[in-house]
């Protein structure tokens, strides 16, 4: 460095180091220049490097799913965005010292954008909307309060200033006022929506009903007139054939025409154009807007767009369309800003399924974008939107232009299979022809990474004309070519399931539901009504179960002795394990004999090839014994007269029947009823899953003809069942349902006769009895149920009041009163404290003595005054009510672990510490550690602290997800997220076990 350098040098920092004294406007010339030369092109420059490489690693983790919408963006989806979160807390860390060290430059507020951004690619969004918020009151050119809020001249009076802040606060409450309208008017039409599709639900589910009592009249007047008969189906097929009429193509759709016998898009002046378009540079993946002359007109608008997509991704659509519509018309807005603003946009519109918007969105992005590859993405999109839309001509046109623009020929294959699909839903072509086509791609190697996407597209072909069972066979076989990839499974599982729910399999629907859960994303808008069916199911299919298996044993049990061996022979014989064992046998015998012939030339150097000598000396010997031979396999065995050709043939001769043993036989007829006990109970089986089931498809399905079927085939068939009341109330209900009015008519008589004395028989005949029991149940109970609710919404003043009206309102009644007082205490204790508190609880006890809130009081008695191994294990029958839920409290994770060395919890805890320096450098856990019971040697390591639940379960959730990482050692453990006070009683029980069940239900199946 030269003499000169070294003084510039010098001067420029101390030139910065002066600066810091001065306020920032008065900070220019060489001192700015430094400010953003060593912002930039240091810590902004590598966090921008590390941003990148993670946006491309998130979007090579990003597996598309062609059968739904494809996501705008491809790296927002991914199943654990872990795997990039240290290099985005490196560029986090960077960028706060850019800010905090060069506070004066022009890449402040880009570093506040980067974080957010982060953050957001972590998928931490409730963090990125806190940073994205503060970001907006901090660089919004129009608070007063900013940073960069520009003051008033001199010449201006103070009261023009005043003026001039109101007009600011005023403009920024209507923006507020104008987000808020906008979140209530999205509820309200969320209401309406919900409202519509449950009005729908219903249509539907009458008129299938309806199609059911005309199909079983049907069936009744079948076999009466053949003629009729043949004049109704033919009416059938007709009305059929017209409901698969070809829909006409919207030909005043602006959009190429398409050639009717290629199906390609004629207009090539537009094809040229977007080739010319796609020669363009291409820009990078998250622009920043910064130039080169430092000047930044554009972060703050893009720190509003990544707000509005933080919004976006935790449902808060009004806010995130308030925040775009103020960024309409906004100076700043650059090409790219133009391009991100309708990517954000179109990425809403498509959560909201407003597909009609999503399309004139994406169309803006496609125009604002160079990326050829980006533009090949938007173009598929359209097409399945257009496609969802109705618009047959622009989806093909979309497809056309995704093929002919991406680089990715799994996009390219799948625009064809849409291709395909769409020209026989248009009536192009025939189902034999397209099916011919579909079976053509199988022929190409390069096809067969996709063979599962061929076989679904097959299905959706054959589902479209109708063919049920070929369209299910397809979805089979779609599964079994997905080998490890889960998007096109996950699709086939789902509509076989659904395929199955509708013809009422439900036993092979719930196996095929399951199926579906374990690869659907918890944020798929369908996994709650998945797990709602699967759920449902669960015990319908065990008791379809219970009946088919009980049906077939009774069935069996009449046999006699030779014929049940026969039938159980059949069934050792045609089972898998059999033909199994016999494979393996003949494996083993070509071993044997493979074995046996390499033994022949076992010993080291023995083998004779590698002799000359004894290869000459064998040669002589063999032309003296057997002369000139011609070469031949097996020449020695031909000359045999029962000799074999091969290993197989030896096999075959070898083999043996299979024989199996009495103890076979009798594992197999193990469940056969042999006596009258035995049968007994198999039928009072088969009646208890009758009953089950008569109920089931009632009240979680609605299905009231097969809760009727159930019921009818159970009051028949076991007239002796011991809750026949209560099975001819439910098939009354069904019945009526129904609109069987003369089977209604016969059950209520038979209930009179047999049971006139029943609760059940009182509740169908007499309507007065029904609202007295209606009004009973709706008094103490929901009133106690409410105050619960109130005591755990925190709503403590309120619960005090309500135990004070109870008196008034039921007198006569003190079933609960126990548990008013307790919950009254409580209430007490949380405003009016410890004193009262006391009093309270006092009065609890002398009032219910022997009661379990009376053990509950005296032991919060004995824990106020110090004694604090005051609780007992159980405090209700009910170990869940010894936690409380509370989802805003400060929460903890701890670990349970059992039987370890101290230098085991030592690695264990340093694994731990480990991955929270990795994955959460920011957030200042502690791991500490305690022994939870000595006797078991159980010990809790606990991680402190997080905000709340949602902060916790996020650990908690990627800690399973990384579990390899989190723990090295791989010991056993138990893991939870709770509370402070929840973990303290874990602690004070020395167990986990009452929490286990608290934690399941409040923690991983609440939604």
């Amino acid at each position: 460095m030269t003499y000169k350098s070294a003084v510039i040098l010098t001067a420029i920092c101390v030139l910065s180091a002066c600066s810091t004294t001065k306020k920032k406007d008065e900070i220019k010339g060489i001192s700015k220049l430094y400010q953003n030369t060593t912002a930039r092109f240091n810590g902004f420059f590598n966090a921008e490097e590390l941003m990148t490489a993670s946006v491309l690693a998130l979007e090579d983790m990003h597996e598309d799913n062609y059968n739904q919408v494809l996501d705008v963006y491809e790296y927002v989806d991914v199943d654990n965005p872990k795997t990039v979160s240290a290099d985005l807390d490196k560029a986090i860390e960077k960028v706060s010292r850019v800010a905090t060290l060069h506070p004066y430059s022009n890449y402040v507020d880009d570093c506040y954008v980067l974080i957010g951004k982060a953050q957001y690619l972590k998928q931490d969004y409730e963090a990125a909307e806190e940073t994205f918020r503060y970001f907006d009151e901090e660089f919004n050119p129009k608070n007063p309060f900013g940073r960069v809020y520009k003051r008033a001249d001199n010449s201006k009076s103070r009261g023009d200033r005043k003026k001039e802040l109101k007009q600011n606060q005023k403009e920024r409450k209507k923006e507020l006022e104008a987000e808020k309208k906008a979140k209530e008017e999205e509820r309200k039409a969320k209401e309406k929506e919900r409202k519509a599709i449950q009005e729908q639900r219903e249509k539907e589910r009458k008129e299938k009903e309806k199609a059911r009592k005309k199909a079983a009249k049907e069936r009744k007047n079948k076999g009466r007139s053949r003629t009729g008969s043949r004049k109704t189906r033919d009416s059938q097929k007709s009305d059929k054939n017209e409901e698969q009429a070809v829909p006409a193509i919207d030909t005043t759709a602006k959009t190429p025409i398409l050639a009717e016998q290629t199906g390609k898009v004629i207009d090539e002046k537009v094809a040229d154009t977007e080739e010319k378009k796609e020669k363009k540079e291409e820009e990078p993946l998250i622009p920043t807007g910064k130039g080169g002359n430092f000047k930044n007109k554009s972060a703050y608008n893009e720190g509003l767009i990544w707000l509005a997509r933080t919004a976006i991704e935790r449902d808060d659509y009004a806010s995130a369309e308030s925040i775009l519509n103020r960024l309409d018309n906004s100076p700043g807005i650059n090409k790219d800003l133009t391009q991100q603003l309708a990517e954000a946009r179109a990425h809403l519109y498509i959560k909201k399924n407003d597909y009609a918007q999503a399309l004139a969105a994406l169309d803006r992005a496609y125009d604002a974008i160079k990326n050829r590859q980006k533009r090949a993405r938007y173009s598929f999109i359209k097409g399945q939107i257009a496609e969802k839309l109705g618009n047959a001509q622009k989806a093909y046109a979309e497809y056309q232009k995704a093929k002919k623009l991406s680089p990715d020929y799994e996009m390219q294959f799948n625009a064809s299979l849409n291709e395909v699909k769409l020209s026989y839903k248009t009536g192009k072509t025939s189902r034999a022809n397209v099916l011919d086509k579909l079976e053509g791609y199988f022929s190409e190697s390069k096809n067969a990474p996709f063979a599962d996407q061929i076989y679904f597209t097959m299905a959706e072909v054959k589902l479209e004309a109708g063919d049920i069972d070929e369209a299910m066979a397809d979805f089979k076989r779609s599964i079994d070519a997905a080998g490890g990839k889960q998007n096109v499974k996950l699709e086939s599982y789902y509509r076989l399931a659904s395929l199955l729910f509708d013809r009422e399999e439900y036993a092979q629907a719930k196996t095929n539901y399951d199926e579906a859960l374990k690869l659907m994303k918890k944020t798929d808008p369908r996994f709650r009504e998945t797990e709602r069916l699967a759920n449902n199911l669960t015990d319908i299919a065990k008791n379809i179960d219970i009946v088919n298996l009980q049906d077939s044993l009774l069935k069996l049990s009449v046999m006699s002795e030779d014929d049940l061996r026969t039938v159980a022979l059949q069934i050792l014989e045609s089972q898998p394990e059999v033909e199994n064992k016999t494979a393996a046998k003949k494996d083993e015998q070509s071993r044997n004999l493979i074995g046996s012939n390499r033994q022949l030339g076992a010993g080291r150097s023995n083998f004779f090839a590698y002799n000359p000598l004894a290869m000459n000396q064998g040669k002589a010997d063999f032309r003296r014994r057997w002369g000139d031979r011609s070469l031949e396999d097996d020449w020695r065995r031909s000359i045999r007269v029962n000799a074999s050709r091969g290993i197989e043939d030896i096999a075959e001769e070898e083999e043996e029947e299979t024989v199996f043993s009495d103890e076979d036989i009798q594992r197999v007829l193990r469940g056969v009823p042999r006596n009258e006990s035995q049968v007994f109970s198999s039928n009072t089986k088969i009646q208890n899953a009758l009953f089950e089931l008569g109920i089931l498809f009632r009240e979680r399905l609605k299905n009231y003809e097969k809760s009727a079927d159930a019921l009818e085939r159970l009051i028949s068939e076991y007239p002796d069942f011991d809750r026949r009341d209560q099975a001819l109330f439910y098939l009354y209900l069904s019945q009526d349902d129904l609109g069987n009015s003369t089977r209604v008519a016969q059950i209520k008589q038979m209930m009179l006769s047999e049971f006139p004395n029943s609760k059940y028989t009182l509740l169908a005949t007499d309507p007065a009895y029904a609202q007295s029991l209606l009004d009973e149940e709706a008094t103490l109970v929901s009133y106690y149920d409410d105050t619960y609710d109130h005591f755990d919404r925190r709503e403590f003043d309120e619960v005090i009041r309500r135990v004070e009206e109870k008196d008034e309102l039921f007198p006569d009644d003190e079933s609960l009163a126990a548990k008013f007082a307790l919950l009254n205490a409580m209430a007490i204790g949380s405003t009016q404290g410890e004193p009262e508190y006391i009093k309270a609880l006092e009065q609890l006890t002398k009032r219910y003595p022997n009661t379990p809130e009376d053990v509950r009081a005296k032991e919060i008695l004995r824990f106020l005054r110090g004694d604090q191994d005051a609780f007992d294990n159980i405090l209700y029958d009910e170990a869940v009510q010894a936690f409380v839920e509370e989802d805003k409290k400060l929460h903890y994770i701890f670990l349970i672990v059992y039987d370890l060395s101290q230098r085991q919890i030592d690695n264990t805890k340093i694994d731990i510490s480990n991955y929270n320096k990795k994955y959460h450098r920011f957030d200042n856990l502690k791991v500490s550690n305690i022994f939870l019971n000595r006797d078991n040697k159980s010990q809790a390591i606990l991680i402190r602290s997080f905000d709340d639940k949602a902060k916790a379960m996020k650990y908690y959730n990627d800690a399973i997800k990384n579990k390899d990482e989190f723990i090295t050692s791989g010991i056993p453990y138990d893991i939870y997220a709770g509370t402070q006070r929840n973990y303290r009683e874990v602690i004070k029980q020395r167990t986990a076990s009452q929490y286990r069940v608290f934690f399941e239900q409040k923690y991983l199946n609440s939604k």
